[in-house]
């Protein structure tokens, strides 16, 4: 009876998040010109090309949560929780993204010191002009 009440709401919880899946995670595209199939659809369209300029960031990461809502905790206001549908998880993380990877390395010493011993620097590509 204990086991069914704790795991009925893991179960709401995980089933809600994946309604919401983006077709994409099931039709991986191979590359930039291949996309996924639009639900209920068959035709492929290529995505979109901008005239911008691609450049490294980082951000900081702080935990990966899988079936826990990171509502039920009070993250540091530097931080975001940003959902990855096709992972099923919540990937917490900086708020901010750096361009110098000093001031992403200066918050990971800061959310280490707040007690975020898993703090780590991730690269990411962001885009700029156009």
């Amino acid at each position: 009876m204990i086991l069914t009440l704790l795991f009925v709401p893991l179960l709401c919880f995980t089933q809600d998040q994946n309604e919401e899946r983006p077709n994409y995670c099931d039709e991986l595209p191979v590359t930039y010109e291949k996309v996924a199939f639009p639900r209920g659809g068959s035709s492929r369209q290529a995505l979109p090309r901008f005239a911008t300029a691609p450049t490294t960031e980082y951000k900081v990461q702080v935990a990966i949560l899988r079936f826990t809502d990171p509502k039920d905790f009070p993250f540091h206001p530097k931080l975001v929780a940003r959902y990855r549908p096709c992972e099923e998880v919540w990937v917490v993380e900086s708020r901010e993204s750096f361009t110098d990877k000093n001031d992403a390395k200066k918050l990971q010493a800061e959310m280490e010191k707040l007690g975020y011993r898993g703090a780590y620097i991730t690269e990411l590509v962001a885009y700029h002009g156009g």
